[in-house]
């Protein structure tokens, strides 16, 4: 009984502690309203770029970075009741925009850049060194289930309903209310 009245209080501490954590963090976000969770940061980067919707929820060991300059106010655009894994790696130098009541598994990475181009002069420099480049924007519609350990790469568009595979790495578009397993991801159904 001792036991389980210890744990009610750890509970119900890292409830608040929750809530104090997602107030000290949102206030430097271009939109972040008091309804969005915030489980333990990794990495947050230029969040005055980055725009969360209502009843969004992220767990534990999240990167979630804009990087270069840019003229526009919103760089990545996260809607409404989204609910992320652990260890999310969420990162833009162009443009990422993810729907309404998104669900994502562990380990998930969502990225619009890379390291250079697989030119001959890119390749030749370490890959720290090589400008950071982005093939396109990311759009990922409503209603999305991603996989755990599932990988998503600049200019690709994920219509709304569609379930990417654990572990997959998604490299072109995938059609709505669609599943796509792989790597690379390929479509396996479509309704």
């Amino acid at each position: 009984m001792k036991n389980m009245h210890i744990q009610h209080l750890l509970n119900k501490l890292e409830t608040v502690l929750r809530g104090l954590r997602t107030i000290w963090i949102s206030r430097n976000f271009y939109r972040c309203p008091k309804s969005v969770i915030f489980g333990k940061i990794g990495l947050l980067r230029a969040t005055e770029h980055i725009s969360i919707g209502e009843g969004t929820k992220f767990h534990d060991n999240l990167f979630l970075t804009v990087w270069g300059e840019s003229q526009r106010d919103i760089i990545i655009s996260i809607g409404k009741n989204c609910n992320f894994g652990a260890s999310n790696h969420i990162t833009a130098i162009n443009s990422i925009t993810i729907g309404d009541n998104c669900l994502t598994g562990k380990w998930v990475t969502i990225s619009d850049n890379n390291h250079g181009t697989t030119s001959r002069k890119d390749l030749e420099l370490p890959p720290i060194l090589r400008k950071v480049y982005s093939k396109g924007p990311v759009v990922i519609g409503d209603n999305v289930w991603i996989g755990d350990k599932a990988t998503i790469l600049s200019g690709v568009t994920i219509g709304n309903g569609a379930v990417i595979g654990a572990n997959s790495v998604v490299t072109k578009d995938v059609p709505a209310y669609s599943v796509a397993c792989g790597n690379p991801a390929e479509i396996i159904k479509q309704t």
